[in-house]
C-alpha cells in the first residue's frame, strides 16, 4: 500500500518537474523562431485547416447544435418495481444541421438536417424489455429538408419535415416540454407497446399500455401532428398569428394557425389545427377503407411578474376506417383527450430558472384493435382478469403528476417528474352483450434527467 502511494507521489512530483521545465524553455522557443515566425504561422494554419472539418461551400451557412436528453426511471405497477436509463423521447436526444444563403433581395433558401438518436426508448420499455425493442440503440431521420422563403411572401418547405399540425397539442410557454409534454405515452408507452397490463391478481395481460392509447394514425394524442414527406407553406407572422398548410404522403393534408404575443404583463401562445389522411395504407394500424380526421389545439398563458402559468390542451381523433373494418360490430371511432399543466417558474436561484408543476391527462378511446398486426384482429381482453368478455368497447386513461426543472445556464436543464396513471376496460361479448370493467392495477414512475444543449 505504501509503495503504491510513493510511486504515485513521484509520478505526480515528475509531471509536475516536467511541465515546470516546458514552461522555463518557452521564452527560449519563442526567441529561437527569429524570422521564420511567418513561416511557421502559415504551416499550422494549413495543418488545421486540412485536418478540421468545414463547410463545402462559403456561400451557404452551417450550424451544427443538438442536445443529449437521457434519464433513469423508477417504476411499479402494483406488484413488480425496478429502475431503468432510458432516453427521454419528449424531447428525443438529436443532432441538427441548419444554415441557409441570400438568394437575392428578402428571397433565403436553406436546408434542415435533424438526425435522432435512441439508447432504450423510454416509450417502449416494459418490464420483460429494458431497452425498448428493435429500435433502441439506434439513429432515425427526424428531419431532412430544404426551404425557400421571403419576408413578404411566407416560406415554402419540401421534404421530410413537420406538417402543418405537428407540435399544435404541444404549445406551452414553460420550460416543461422536454421531459412533461402532453404527449403522456411517451412515458409508459405507444403505438400498441409499453408496459404491459398489470392485472389485480398479479398476472401480467398480453396487453400492453400502448394499445390503449391513440391509434397509429396520431401515435402522440388525438389532434398532434407528426414529421412526413411533405410539402408545407408557412405564412408571414402577421399580429402575431402564422398560418400553415402540408401536403403529402399519399395523401394527408393538415392545417393550423398559431399565435404568440404579450398583453398586460402576460406571454400568450396557443394554436389550433386540423388534419386528414385519406389513404388508410399510410396508418400503422389495420383499417378499412374510410378517411380519418383529427382535431387539436392548445393554449397557454405566464403571468410575467410572478412566473405563474397555466397551459391546456385537447384533441379528438375520429377514424372512420374502423366502422369499414369491423362491418358487423357497433364500434365506437372517436378518441379524445385533454391535459392541464399549471405552476410557476421564475428565477428562485442565481444559476437559471426555476419551473414547479403540477398536471393532469385524460384519454377516452373506444372500441380497440391491434395496430399493425395481422388481419384487423380486434385486442383479445381475455386475460385482463375474471370474467372478462370477447371484445373490448371502450377503455380510458387517467393520469396526474407533479415536476420540478432546473435550469443552469440556460443549456442544462434538470429535471425530476412523478406520474401516477390508471386504467378502465370496459369489455363486451360482440361490443353489446353486456359489460365487464377489468380489474387493473396502476402504474407510477419517476423519471430524474438532464438535457444537456450543443
Amino acid at each position: 500500500m505504501t509503495g503504491g502511494i510513493i510511486k504515485r507521489t513521484a509520478a505526480v512530483f515528475g509531471i509536475t518537474a516536467a511541465v515546470l521545465a516546458i514552461a522555463a524553455s518557452a521564452p527560449a522557443m519563442a526567441a529561437d523562431l527569429g524570422g521564420n515566425c511567418c513561416a511557421d504561422l502559415e504551416e499550422r494554419i494549413a495543418e488545421l485547416e486540412a485536418t478540421t472539418a468545414r463547410k463545402g461551400n462559403r456561400k451557404v451557412s452551417l450550424t451544427v447544435s443538438g442536445w443529449v436528453n437521457e434519464a433513469l426511471l423508477l417504476w411499479d405497477d402494483g406488484f413488480e418495481s425496478n429502475q431503468y436509463v432510458h432516453t427521454t423521447e419528449a424531447a428525443q436526444t438529436r443532432f441538427r444541421f441548419v444554415g441557409e444563403a441570400k438568394i437575392e433581395g428578402d428571397w433565403k433558401a436553406g436546408y434542415l438536417l435533424e438526425i435522432g438518436v435512441r439508447g432504450a426508448r423510454s416509450d417502449r420499455i416494459n418490464q420483460n424489455d429494458d431497452n425498448g425493442g428493435t429500435s433502441a440503440n439506434s439513429l432515425n431521420i427526424r428531419h431532412s429538408a430544404w426551404w425557400v422563403s421571403n419576408k413578404t411572401y411566407g416560406k415554402i418547405w419540401v421534404g421530410q419535415t413537420s406538417e402543418a399540425t405537428d407540435g399544435i397539442t404541444e404549445v406551452n410557454l414553460a420550460n416543461t416540454n422536454h421531459f412533461a409534454s402532453a404527449s403522456w405515452g411517451n412515458g409508459f408507452g405507444d403505438g400498441g407497446s409499453g408496459f404491459f397490463l398489470r392485472r389485480k391478481d398479479g398476472g401480467l395481460s398480453g396487453l400492453q399500455w400502448g394499445d390503449f392509447g391513440t391509434a397509429g394514425v396520431s401515435q402522440g394524442v388525438p389532434g398532434e401532428g407528426h414529421r412526413l414527406n411533405v410539402i408545407k407553406y408557412d405564412t408571414p407572422t402577421i399580429a402575431g398569428f402564422t398560418a400553415s398548410a402540408s401536403w403529402g404522403e399519399d395523401d394527408v393534408w393538415s392545417v393550423a394557425l398559431r399565435y404568440a404575443g404579450e398583453l398586460s404583463g402576460f406571454k400568450l401562445a396557443g394554436g389550433i389545427g386540423y388534419g386528414e389522411w385519406t389513404d388508410h395504407n399510410i396508418s400503422a394500424d389495420n383499417r378499412g377503407a374510410g378517411a380519418t380526421q383529427d382535431i387539436g389545439l392548445s393554449a397557454s398563458i405566464l403571468h410575467v411578474a410572478s412566473g405563474l402559468y397555466a397551459t391546456g390542451a385537447w384533441g379528438r381523433l375520429q377514424d372512420d376506417g374502423l366502422a369499414a373494418l369491423y362491418p358487423t360490430r357497433a364500434v365506437d371511432d372517436e378518441t379524445t383527450f385533454y391535459f392541464l399543466q399549471g405552476g410557476i417558474q421564475k428565477k428562485f436561484l442565481p444559476i437559471g430558472t426555476t419551473t414547479l408543476f403540477g398536471e393532469y391527462f385524460n384519454l377516452e378511446r373506444g372500441a380497440g384493435f391491434i395496430p399493425a398486426v395481422g388481419g384487423g384482429t380486434p385486442l383479445a381482453p381475455g386475460n385482463l382478469g375474471p370474467g372478462t368478455l370477447s371484445d373490448i368497447a371502450s377503455s380510458e386513461i387517467q393520469g396526474w403528476g407533479v415536476g420540478v426543472n432546473q435550469n443552469i445556464s440556460e443549456v442544462i436543464d434538470i429535471y425530476l417528474s412523478y406520474r401516477h396513471v390508471s386504467l378502465d376496460v370496459v369489455t363486451t361479448s360482440n361490443l353489446g352483450a353486456g359489460a365487464v370493467k377489468s380489474q387493473l392495477e396502476d402504474l407510477d414512475y419517476v423519471t430524474a434527467g438532464a438535457q444537456i444543449k450543443f
